[in-house]
């Protein structure tokens, strides 16, 4: 117990922590003083350096972000100091026009406050000199970025037009450049003969223990039996067949690049031979994921949910890509680059890019065509139309534009797949929670006293919380991606850590993140705090069950509310405005929330006095069943039909209600029966009695009455009796009479008592009318029939 208030009170002690917001009438401190003069310094130098036009790319970038940071403090500055400003120029208000002759304290007290003004305004005309002068320079700035992106990507290189003719004037010298790389810069001369010797003994070695191992490997695979019905048997069963496919290849390549790597580490540039091995151990590691998350080889079975047939052709599409991948760099990230002219080393890339785009194409309209991926389509269509665009801008001699543009969409594709996947393990995750159905979920079901099917309290705020995590890292990786001077992500930085104002108030999205993380964090101990206070604490007291579901619900009341009020402070609510909330909510209880209001206090009087408790059979107007829970507002009634009735708490206070066991679990049953005329009396007694005294439910102790039978009334059909027991407990009452009444049936049946049924006499009136042919008079006659 103590650990866990221990862990609450820390929590409610971060929320006093810096994120309060600021006091009214605060001044900017000598450290912010100092940082707002750094910033001014920063700022002109920028100027300076921006009209003599001495910057790059990256100068842009560093100098965009500086202004906006300074622009957020300036604006900072003057909310302060206005705030600063209205105070005191409501204290000089406050001491009237100037007097000749006033007295001297006033006198004294209001040069201290014009004082205090002066300085104000003087800190007010800086931070508003920086805002301008920030504001100035962002200008600056982009028209500096323009200027600079124009430069590096609207320059027209030759089409493909000019690069194929140029080509086909000498078709020969791209091979023969081709050809006397291999032979001189490859690499292999670079290297001594014994390195030669030793790397070419490492790879056989390699290969032999790789088909080695892979044979072990699959035989052991294959001798197993393997079960394939969970998500974690087929997933480690692909592990095992896809590391003995591609381990030989992985070892070849492995060993080679270590091996080329430490022969060749001591040269001013990699050769071609180290890159190469390099890129064939990532080429063949990633062929062998792309195997292993879509097209296991048998007995391995696929297990991200995929369509064979989409899981195939997706497989063969990142084959391709990946082959292409490897070429790609091998030709033009390699020293192979620095052997072409640039016109054939251009062609080359046209070439390549024009493979590329259509096999990532392709690749996308497999996925369009999954129906495990439905929200993929849009942005898959959206990819294929910016990579074609891109196709012809690098055609028409845009290839910076084209490459800088492809690079970004493709990297932005694969991170929004990737996202959408994390976004769907953490809704299963959180699911899983909810339903308690396996490991985590179930342990914490259990120590929150969960009930089957009740969801995790508190849980739905971290699932809010974590899907804004989620989509707000991508957002930022998406803009980062496409913001090259980083403007935006500081001005959303910067809106996030400092807030916005909308009228008087300032809004500051960071705060509310933290508010809504500690809501969740209290609230989900706060169902702890409960299921501990049920189940172990309170039991430990002594006290009634009654007494108990009483303390718990109103616990759980108390710290909801500090859950709330934490909250509100760490979002920056001003608690002083209290009294125009108590005021509002005033006004909307006298006008509409009267039946709110009552249903509250009667809640609140039903957990203090108790008389329902949570258990209890009642009966409260048409309602009869076992209350299962009370609440603040109403309580929920369970009826014998499995049905639930919500019952406002008002109509429990102020209407007639029947409890069977609010002072004790006993009751009394009451069994009419009715034996037929001339049945001796005193056998029917005996015969009750017996029945009564047989059945086990029947009370038969000294504090409780022992069963009576009355003889009530000369009934129309039947001599009227009633067989009156007291239950142990009552819940059984409805259980016991019935075994009560096939008792008395069989006891009558052996014993030849008669149970009657109710008579009645019946008059029918019926006018027959006679024929004709009868020869009878056309008049019809009337009788009375008696039936008994």
């Amino acid at each position: 117990m103590s650990r866990g208030f221990r862990w609450f009170f820390f929590v409610l002690l971060l929320t006093q922590l810096p994120l309060s917001p600021a006091r009214a009438g605060e001044v900017i401190d000598a450290a912010g003083r100092k940082a707002l003069a750094d910033y001014a310094a920063q700022i002109k130098r920028i100027g300076q350096s921006l009209n003599k036009r001495r910057y790059d790319g990256e100068d842009i970038a560093g100098w965009t972000r500086l202004s906006i940071k300074a622009g957020g403090a300036a604006s900072l500055c003057i909310d302060k100091v206005e705030d600063a400003l209205e105070t005191v120029n409501t204290k000089i208000s406050a001491l009237g026009e100037p007097a000749h002759n006033e007295a001297r304290d006033v006198h004294e007290k209001r040069r201290k406050y014009q004082k205090e003004k002066a300085a104000l305004d003087k800190q007010l005309a800086r931070c508003n000199l920086l805002r301008l002068s920030s504001e100035e320079v962002a200008q600056q700035l982009k028209q500096a970025e323009t200027d600079y992106f124009r430069q590096k990507y609207l320059q027209q290189g030759e089409t493909i037009v000019s690069l194929v003719h140029a080509f086909l004037s000498s078709p020969v010298s791209l091979f023969r450049e081709s050809g006397r790389f291999l032979w001189q810069r490859a690499g292999f001369g670079e290297m001594d003969r014994g390195a030669l010797l030793a790397l070419a003994g490492a790879v056989t070695l390699a290969a032999v223990a790789g088909f080695w191992l892979r044979q072990r490997l699959r035989r052991y695979v294959t001798s197993q039996k393997h079960a394939v019905d969970t998500f974690t048997d087929k997933l480690w069963l692909a592990v095992q067949v896809t590391l003995a496919a591609y381990l030989p290849w992985l070892l070849i390549t492995g060993v080679a690049a270590t091996g080329a790597w430490l022969a060749t580490r001591a040269l001013p540039e990699l050769p071609f031979i180290t890159q190469a091995s390099l890129a064939l151990l990532i080429y063949f590691a990633s062929i062998a994921v792309v195997r292993f998350l879509f097209a296991p080889q048998p007995p391995a079975r696929p297990f991200l949910g995929f369509t064979p047939h989409i899981a195939i052709s997706l497989s063969r599409r990142l084959h391709v890509l990946a082959l292409l991948g490897l070429v790609g760099y091998l030709a033009f990230y390699t020293v192979f680059s620095q052997s072409l002219n640039e016109q054939n080393l251009l062609l080359l890339r046209q070439v390549f890019s024009l493979f590329f785009v259509l096999n990532v194409i392709w690749t996308l309209a497999v996925i369009i065509r999954s129906p495990r991926l439905p929200r993929l389509r849009w942005v898959s269509w959206l990819v294929i139309v910016l990579l074609l665009l891109t196709l012809l801008a690098e055609m028409a001699g845009y290839r910076d534009l084209a490459f800088a543009v492809r690079g970004k969409v493709l990297f932005v594709f694969i991170l929004f797949m990737l996202f959408v996947g994390l976004a769907k393990l953490f809704t299963d995750l959180f699911d899983h929670l909810d339903a308690g159905d396996r490991g985590l979920g179930r342990r914490l079901h259990r120590a929150l006293a969960l009930e089957a099917g009740q969801r995790v309290p508190g849980l739905v705020w971290l699932r809010l919380l974590t899907a804004i995590m989620l989509w707000s890292g991508f957002t930022w990786l998406f803009i980062n991606t496409w913001d090259y001077s980083g403007g935006i992500i500081e001005t959303l930085r910067n809106y996030l850590v400092n807030g916005f104002e909308i009228g008087e108030f300032r809004i500051v999205p960071g705060r509310i993140f933290w508010a809504i993380l500690v809501f969740a964090v209290i609230v989900m101990f706060s169902g702890w705090a409960r299921s501990q206070l049920e189940n172990n604490w309170l039991k430990m007291t002594g006290m009634d069950a009654g007494a108990r579901d009483a303390l718990v619900t109103i616990t759980g009341y108390v710290l909801f509310i500090l859950a709330a009020m934490a909250a509100l402070a760490v979002a920056g609510f001003d608690f002083g405005n209290i009294t125009i909330i108590a005021g509002a909510l005033s006004v909307g209880i006298g006008f509409g929330l009267q039946n709110i209001v009552n249903n509250f206090v009667s809640g609140l009087i039903l957990l203090f006095e108790r008389p329902v408790r949570k258990g209890d059979w009642i009966v409260v107007g048409g309602t009869e069943g076992v209350v299962k829970d009370i609440q603040i507002r109403s309580t929920r009634i369970q009826t014998f039909d499995r049905a639930d009735v919500i019952v406002p708490n008002s109509e429990l206070i102020s209407n007639q209600v029947t409890n069977w066991v609010l002072s004790s679990d006993s009751g009394r049953a009451k069994i009419p029966v009715g034996v037929a005329y001339g049945s001796d009396t005193e056998q029917v007694r005996e015969l009750l009695l017996k029945v009564a005294e047989e059945n086990d439910n029947v009370a038969k102790v000294p504090y409780l009455p022992r069963p009576k039978v009355l003889f009530r009334a000369f009934g129309d059909s039947a001599l009227e009796f009633e067989l009156r027991v007291f239950l142990h407990n009552v819940d059984s009452r409805l259980s016991v009479i019935s075994d009560l009444n096939f008792a008395i049936d069989k006891a009558f049946r052996e014993a030849g008592i008669e149970i009657p049924f109710p008579q009645r006499d019946l008059h029918l009136r019926s006018a027959v009318p006679l024929t004709a042919s009868a020869g009878a008079p056309n008049s019809g006659y009337e009788h009375d029939d008696k039936i008994d």
